[in-house]
């Protein structure tokens, strides 16, 4: 009997919806202090509380590979006007709960916990696909591909949550975002707004919302080319990474977007 061709997959037209992914810093270096028994149980505590913030939020888990999950929001037609929000709540909740859980990871394994999310929005299509008798829901779409790049983004900025003009637009009401940069990745043929998620605006933070101002503006003068200007803001908080490597930018007078790697390293 011949194996059902993959053509035949049940599948989801094409929707508007939201792509989260996850991933454990540093995980390579987990695997290389515990055994692999060790491994696996480190990577089951982590994942599931995580995976089960995802579900808490409407959304559907794509994919778990080892240290990293895969979601979309979205694919309900009753509730896809709130996907990107739904979206960035789930981030916002998985790094509080991460936050929770390292000092028990600490104590317990030795090894600090952190993790990096990318999300994006826009086109997708969505399939289950019948593989060797095996069901497998595939994601497809430069959407989807936009939230991976993104979440590798982070480690340059030493930033946990980053998202893309198209999300920005859906939360900025209720979630506080900082515009970070403009970048040019690599395969894409423009330029990419991104944006950090910092906190609701429920949330009461005062000292970031003007470390968040001064950033902004001096955002505002390096892409004028303005660098004198830029200089002063950038150094005011040089403390934090994004504004240092900001810094760095305008003292060797790097015009944006800077071009970024498809692993997320900037390309000089």
């Amino acid at each position: 009997m011949k194996d059902k061709p993959i053509e035949n997959a049940y599948h989801i037209d094409n929707f508007i919806g939201s792509v989260l992914f996850l991933d454990i810093k540093n995980y390579l270096g987990v695997s290389d202090i515990l055994t692999p028994a060790e491994t696996y149980h480190f990577t089951q505590k982590v994942m599931r509380p995580l995976a089960d913030i995802v579900l808490r939020h409407e959304g559907h888990i794509c994919q778990i590979q080892g240290d990293a999950i895969i979601a979309i929001f979205g694919h309900h037609v009753q509730t896809q006007n709130d996907h990107a929000k739904r979206a960035a709540f789930c981030a916002l909740e998985q790094q509080a709960m991460i936050g929770e859980m390292n000092p028990v990871t600490i104590k317990h394994y030795k090894i600090p916990l952190a993790a990096r999310n990318g999300i994006c929005s826009g086109l997708l299509f969505a399939a289950f696909s019948d593989v060797s008798g095996k069901i497998e829901y595939t994601l497809a779409g430069k959407t989807i591909n936009i939230a991976s790049r993104l979440q590798k983004i982070n480690k340059c900025y030493d930033t946990n949550i980053l998202i893309d003009a198209s999300v920005n637009t859906y939360i900025k009401d209720e979630i506080v975002t900082r515009r970070l940069d403009a970048v040019h990745l690599e395969g894409c043929s423009s330029s990419l707004d991104i944006y950090e998620v910092l906190f609701l605006h429920s949330d009461q933070q005062p000292e970031t919302m003007q470390q968040k101002a001064t950033y902004e503006q001096g955002l505002e003068y390096y892409f004028q080319e303005n660098w004198d200007e830029a200089i002063r803001c950038f150094s005011q908080i040089s403390e934090d990474k994004a504004s240092y490597l900001m810094l760095e930018r305008c003292k060797k007078r790097i015009a944006a977007p800077v071009r970024i790697f498809s692993d997320g390293e900037v390309i000089k």
